[in-house]
């Protein structure tokens, strides 16, 4: 995170995990994707700091917590997040995630609904084990190798890439490596999600981006959670916080208005 902050080190069942806080407000935890960290959500953290108090992970695996265990299935990764915002005192906390921080947070939504006030689940891949499966060759080639060309990760963004988040974005993937980024998509497919978001109880809000690989996933999403609603971003990709950050901040703030259960 960007500005005033406070960066510490959790010792956790899973090994070290780095968190990071920054503003003042009502909690609010951000839970980056696969192969990035923390900074995923710089653009948007300067929209963020001044309404909230925000709670910021590296992932086991990745970012400063790439010393953690990576090999952890979505529950185990929830049950990480889990320790640390009991021994953090946070919550009840909006939990916002993008991708496999979506996963974690639901899961973690769905056993501990006591914790969560509401969630934001960006660019969440609903899908059966089956289309990973049939998909897996991508994914091999997505993550198998951490360094990305400016043309690969330019045909992930909607907004024009930068040198300075080319730069990061290939320091994050290298930190995490191959590894720990494959078995994260290994959770992500023998994760029961339609099982997880049929638990929820907590208030729910899909967020996709117009031209990211989950906005197909919107009406499976909404089949799963009866009371959820669901927003496309033009404009958007898969990192909804960088390409649109003033949209990504606006249903942050809307998921923070969200009262009672469902």
């Amino acid at each position: 995170m960007s500005g005033d902050r406070t960066k510490s080190v959790e010792s956790t069942s899973a090994g070290p995990v780095t968190i990071y806080r920054a503003g003042s407000g009502d909690p609010v935890v951000l839970l980056h994707g696969n192969g990035h960290s923390v900074h995923e959500f710089e653009r948007s953290l300067p929209l963020l700091i001044p309404r909230f108090a925000l709670i910021g992970w590296d992932m086991p695996g990745h970012g400063a917590s790439n010393e953690a265990d990576a090999a952890l299935s979505i529950d185990e990764r929830a049950s990480v997040l889990g320790e640390i915002l009991a021994r953090q005192a946070i919550g009840p906390a909006v939990l916002v995630g993008n991708s496999i921080g979506a996963f974690i947070a639901a899961a973690l939504a769905a056993r501990a609904p006591e914790r969560v006030k509401a969630l934001l689940l960006v660019e969440m891949q609903v899908r059966p084990r089956a289309w990973w499966d049939a998909a897996w060759p991508l994914v091999d080639r997505m993550f198998g190798t951490p360094q990305q060309d400016f043309d690969a990760v330019q045909a992930r963004l909607c907004s024009p890439l930068a040198a300075d988040l080319l730069a990061r974005w290939n320091s994050d993937r290298a930190r995490a490596g191959a590894g720990a980024m494959i078995a994260a998509m290994e959770a992500i497919r023998a994760h029961d999600v339609m099982a997880t978001l049929a638990a929820l109880t907590v208030p729910t809000h899909f967020l996709f981006g117009e031209k990211g690989p989950a906005a197909e996933c919107a009406p499976a999403a909404l089949d799963c959670v009866a009371h959820a609603t669901s927003e496309i971003v033009p404009g958007a990709g898969h990192f909804v916080s960088i390409d649109q950050p003033a949209a990504f901040a606006a249903a942050v703030e809307r998921a923070a208005q969200a009262q009672g259960d469902c």
